[in-house]
């Protein structure tokens, strides 16, 4: 039930593979998380946050492997990771039936239908988890694309944050969302 690894044709017309994360991504993955926090105003950390070491990388795709509740998975384009997607199931004993969510990838992929593939991905295997029943994640209010995907894929709003996020002095709203998967 862990192992994915499928092709999507994205509405750009290239063709991408979503496979599982492997301890082996952790240098590739590094540089496209960095890239792409740089590039997102829709990430709460800055590039020179990011500072996970190779070694730290590796663990936490490792946590990913080893817990029964969660997955990570990465989208590759001619071997380049462009995106990934997580699903971080929790280890307290009741919440373990809940996965947050959290999703990037570079901006030359945003609109293609990369975010799509991802959380569909993402969401159907959850479906198939034996622990899993609740997923949820948090998405500025400001990312229409975010929160449209995430409305057309089922998730329906938890709960507001007013001014959660402050950036170079202006605040935005920090919205919950949340699906059941059984």
């Amino acid at each position: 039930m862990k192992n994915i690894n499928q092709q999507y044709i994205l509405k750009n017309g290239k063709e991408i593979t979503i496979r599982n994360g492997a301890v082996t991504d952790a240098e590739k993955l590094r540089k496209t998380v960095k890239k792409y926090i740089g590039e997102s105003e829709y990430i709460p950390q800055l590039p020179e946050e990011y500072t996970l070491t190779i070694e730290e990388q590796e663990n936490w795709i490792k946590s990913f492997i080893e817990k029964e509740n969660s997955i990570m998975l990465i989208a590759e384009y001619h071997n380049d990771i462009i995106g990934n997607i997580d699903i971080n199931g929790s280890v307290r004993k009741a919440m373990q039936h809940t996965g947050g969510i959290g999703m990037g990838m570079l901006q030359e992929w945003t609109n293609s239908g990369l975010g799509t593939a991802l959380m569909t991905c993402a969401v159907e295997w959850a479906k198939q988890n034996k622990i899993l029943e609740i997923l949820w994640l948090q998405v500025y209010t400001d990312n229409i694309g975010g929160v449209s995907l995430y409305k057309k894929m089922g998730f329906q709003e938890s709960g507001l944050i007013k001014n959660y996020f402050k950036q170079d002095g202006k605040y935005f709203d920090n919205m919950t969302m949340s699906l059941s998967v059984k």
